[in-house]
């Protein structure tokens, strides 16, 4: 509990130091997935979210997301996906944009511990303006003990292949089991852009639900 303790410290530290840019917006991400077990290796994953924009007070995007994974061990593990995305401009005109996705993890479990890492490369735009990106994020999970409550903490960082960091991302969340097969979470993050006439600093509140078929 100590190391879980100072290592939210030292994230909410970070967020404090981080967060200087000259404009500010509160988000709100919602979010269902679906996860299919096909087997003990391979799993399908269906995702919808709906998300906030202009202090939650305009729709920011609707999206479709289907990923295949596959875990080769308890180490490593792949994925495929696609996302559909509806963005939403402050006239609630709307675009559609496409995101192609594959993802690389590094997991390990020690105790009540659980580490991630994720590195993701990614194709993503509209009609003819598409664009790389590549996203490492790390996740530190601990499961409180006589609780199935489980908070994370985590960071990511968003790299354009042209030698900056463009973006980054601080996550704390909390996820607990209603039942067996439904679980429910919630989180708060902060995103800091770089590099840009106008940076912009989100606040974003997340929920999600989590059904395994």
């Amino acid at each position: 509990m100590k190391v879980i303790r100072s290592s939210f410290l030292f994230l909410f530290f970070l967020l404090f130091f981080s967060s200087t840019a000259q404009e500010n917006d509160f988000q709100i991400w919602n979010s269902i997935s679906i996860k299919k077990k096909i087997n003990k290796k391979n799993s399908l994953y269906l995702k919808l979210g709906l998300r906030f924009r202009e202090n939650s007070s305009l729709k920011s995007k609707d999206f479709l997301d289907v990923k295949f994974k596959k875990y080769l061990n308890k180490l490593v593990s792949w994925s495929l996906g696609y996302r559909g995305v509806l963005d939403y401009d402050i006239y609630s005109n709307s675009i559609i944009k496409q995101r192609f996705y594959t993802d690389f993890y590094l997991s390990k479990k020690r105790k009540r511990y659980y580490f991630t890492l994720r590195n993701r490369v990614l194709v993503q735009g509209e009609k003819n303006n598409y664009k790389s990106l590549f996203r490492q994020k790390i996740q530190l999970s601990y499961n409180l003990r006589k609780t199935k409550l489980e908070p994370s903490i985590g960071y990511e960082y968003f790299y354009g292949f042209s030698k900056i960091v463009d973006k980054t991302r601080f996550n704390f969340s909390l996820a607990y089991p209603i039942y067996k097969k439904l679980d429910f979470g919630v989180g708060f993050k902060i995103q800091n852009e770089y590099y840009v006439a106008d940076p912009l600093t989100l606040y974003i509140f997340e929920s999600k639900l989590i059904y395994k078929l």
